[in-house]
């Protein structure tokens, strides 16, 4: 920091100074002593001046020769020694007056009693002042010893506290750094364990609708292939139904012989059924070219097929009240013939008996101008219930809905509509034995039906 910068200036400054380079002890707060007492106490009388002035200054008064004097001063300092008092100045001091003990003192000795005296005094005066001022020096001396003591003990405290300042400080730092370090490392766990955590839920997702577009794939191949299966099926529905129509179409063609005999006009249901085969033709071909047909392709195909079914039945219904007619006239006119016939027949067999001899065998030629046999109506009722019985029959094949019942319809319908020597080679040698084999009961069948319907 700035403020700790300018502290570390000012100790590195006050450690360059007079101050900084002083000796201390790191023991001197240790002893008890102040260093700084002297500078900060009031400054007052030393505790050795009432001793110097109640052992030094009673002896003032005493009038003492010189080796009193002498022996005086001698045991001042002999006095002061124990203090450990350095008093070489104050005896320099006291003993001066006394130095010139020459010859020459001798003579004036009464004469200078007066100027020792004065002497004697102001010496012991000094002498009282110099020890004062000694054991002030002493006190101020170890004073300033305590002073420095304590200052040294202040200054080896205050560089502990440098030092433990330093140390905590460098811990602080490095515990700083650590922090950092962990909090810098536990940001970026966290970062990465969020990147991982998207990146988780991404790869999630992603294989969500990876596996929503699999399954939409599938669906759409399914779908696909059902479309294609159901087109196929309805292709093929289609063509047996093509083939159905055509073969109700060679059915009314096969049907116009009647033209000439029952003198009908056919041309109506003929134009009707050449526009069901070409309406079917075109939606097959139209499903070629899209692809395959559809369900309403389908459902016109077979309501053109029941349109073409029901044309035949009502052309066959048609004929058959020809036929009826016809034969209706036919009988009148046949009834006509045997009435006129009988009447001119009727005056000779009023003349002409009967001969006695004639037997059953006259009898039953006269019954047979008249009425039919009994057998012959017999036959004639085999042959109805016989022609009933294959109209159910076909009746069963054309409402069936069996793909194997309609194969054998069709099959039916060519052996009795198409003749054994135009048969195509190529539906096979199989289909053609088949049908070849097949073709004398359709034909005693087609026959049946011929004098069922001549009949009625």
């Amino acid at each position: 920091m700035p403020s700790e910068g300018r502290c570390w200036e000012t100790l590195q400054a006050l450690r360059s100074s007079d101050k900084g380079r002083l000796c201390y002890h790191r023991d001197w707060l240790l002893r008890g002593e102040d260093v700084l007492e002297e500078c900060i106490s009031v400054p007052k009388l030393s505790s050795y001046s009432g001793w110097v002035v109640d052992h030094v200054l009673p002896h003032k008064q005493e009038n003492q020769s010189p080796s009193e004097t002498s022996s005086s001063s001698r045991s001042a300092p002999a006095l002061d020694q124990p203090s450990l008092i350095p008093t070489s100045s104050v005896r320099s001091l006291a003993f001066s007056p006394a130095s010139p003990e020459t010859p020459d003192g001798t003579k004036g000795k009464h004469e200078s009693q007066h100027t020792e005296s004065m002497v004697l005094q102001s010496s012991r005066g000094i002498k009282v002042e110099g020890c004062i001022r000694m054991y002030e020096l002493v006190h101020r001396m170890k004073g300033t010893e305590r002073k420095v003591r304590a200052l040294s003990e202040m200054a080896s405290e205050q560089l502990k506290r440098f030092d433990e300042r330093k140390e905590l400080k460098h811990h602080k730092e490095f515990q700083d750094l650590r922090e950092v370090m962990e909090r810098s490392s536990r940001e970026a766990l966290g970062q990465q364990e969020k990147l991982k955590a998207e990146h988780r839920h991404r790869a999630k997702i992603l294989n969500l609708k990876l596996r929503e577009a699999e399954q939409q794939r599938l669906r759409q191949a399914e779908q696909e292939r059902l479309r294609r299966e159901e087109g196929q099926g309805r292709l093929r529905s289609l063509y047996a139904l093509q083939e159905e129509v055509l073969q109700l179409r060679q059915q009314l063609d096969a049907s116009d012989r009647h033209r000439d005999l029952l003198k009908l006009d056919l041309s109506a249901f003929l134009t009707r059924g050449n526009q069901l085969c070409g309406l079917i033709s075109g939606i097959i071909r139209a499903a070629s070219e899209n692809g395959f047909p559809s369900a309403e392709d389908q459902a016109v195909a077979e309501r053109a097929l029941q349109e073409m079914r029901d044309l035949l039945s009502d052309l066959q219904q048609e004929i058959a009240r020809a036929c009826e007619e016809k034969r209706r006239r036919d009988e009148e006119e046949a009834q006509a013939k045997r009435q006129g016939s009988l009447l001119q027949q009727g005056p000779e067999v009023h003349k002409a008996s009967p001969a006695p001899s004639q037997g059953p065998a006259g009898k039953q030629n006269e019954d047979l101008q008249v009425k039919v046999q009994d057998s012959t109506m017999q036959w004639y009722q085999q042959l109805q219930e016989a022609s009933g019985q294959c109209v159910l029959a076909f009746e069963g094949l054309t409402s069936s809905k069996d793909s194997q019942a309609k194969k054998i319809k069709m099959d039916l319908q060519k052996a009795a509509t198409i003749p054994v020597s135009q048969i195509s080679t190529i539906a096979g040698r199989s289909e053609a034995l088949r049908t070849w084999l097949l073709a004398p009961f359709y034909y005693f069948l087609r026959l049946q039906i011929y004098l069922s319907v001549t009949f009625l």
